[in-house]
């Protein structure tokens, strides 16, 4: 297994490095609550912030509650339509690159799965990964700037996240030389 690794090209190498990073980096915005943030400056205390799953809100004096994403919730809000969208989005962005990943590193370590229709498989579902979250951001990000928030550190790690998953994509792509 280590010689697999140390002859395989310095490319390929760091794809794997970066499409693992980003795989953390998205998971962790991913599944967290803070994808975005409004603090209200006129009031102490009080912060209201959203993630894909889960609404959190503090203020004094009644402290910080959390309440999960679900359809009567969005409902109430008129939300149903983008935040779905979003949801789904992310989810198969997800789904893609961790099929990304896992084809990755049946073509490092598996001597039969390293032909070239692996590297497109790869190649494709990095890329795919990257469209969709990118998708789900925009749209996000877009419409709760409408209404008065600001971006938080979980979308952050999201960007990150899909930022290095491209870096890994253009990676992969030099491997087909």
């Amino acid at each position: 297994m280590l010689y697999r690794w140390r002859t395989a090209s310095t490319n390929l190498k760091l794809g794997l490095v970066l499409l693992s990073i980003a795989l953390v980096l998205f998971v962790v915005g991913f599944s967290s609550s803070f994808w975005v943030k409004r603090d209200l400056p006129n009031v102490t205390n009080y912060r209201d912030t959203y993630g894909l799953w889960a609404h959190n809100k503090c203020e004094e004096p009644r402290g910080c509650h959390e309440d999960s994403i679900n359809s009567v919730y969005l409902e109430n809000r008129s939300w149903t339509g983008w935040f779905r969208l979003t949801q789904a989005v992310a989810c198969l962005g997800l789904i893609c690159m961790v099929v990304a990943l896992l084809i990755l590193l049946l073509y490092f370590f598996v001597s039969s799965c390293k032909q070239r229709k692996a590297l497109y498989a790869i190649i494709l579902f990095t890329f795919l990964s990257v469209l969709f979250i990118v998708i789900g951001i925009a749209v996000f990000g877009g419409k709760m700037e409408q209404m008065g928030y600001s971006v938080g550190w979980s979308m952050g790690l999201a960007i990150a996240g899909v930022v290095l998953a491209f870096f890994a994509g253009i990676m992969e792509v030099l491997e087909l030389r």
